[in-house]
């Protein structure tokens, strides 16, 4: 059975729309019930298979732009805070 442009766009954009957790789900559950006669042609599977992927390659640059983030931020606070102290301690000393 073959998709329609307009099928195919339809399912791309609801696969879209659903999260990480929802997609494996259905891909899970389309995997389970193979020998079932109402089953989605293996095309559509492939492509959800395709989005999670997607997905999870998405995740991972966020997470390692937010580690990078997080560590780059981090440094300069310490370097904030060091400076902080050494002119508090400059200055108690001449009072």
């Amino acid at each position: 059975m073959s998709l329609k442009p307009d099928d195919l766009k339809i399912l791309i954009s609801k696969y879209k729309t659903m999260n990480i957790e929802e997609l494996k789900a259905s891909i899970d559950h389309w995997e389970e019930s193979k020998n079932c006669p109402n089953q989605l042609p293996s095309p559509s599977i492939d492509i959800a298979k395709k989005e999670l992927e997607l997905k999870y390659k998405e995740r991972k640059e966020q997470i390692e732009l937010l580690t990078k983030s997080l560590t780059s931020s981090s440094r300069v606070s310490k370097w904030i805070f060091s400076i902080r102290a050494i002119l508090n301690h400059f200055i108690e000393s001449k009072i």
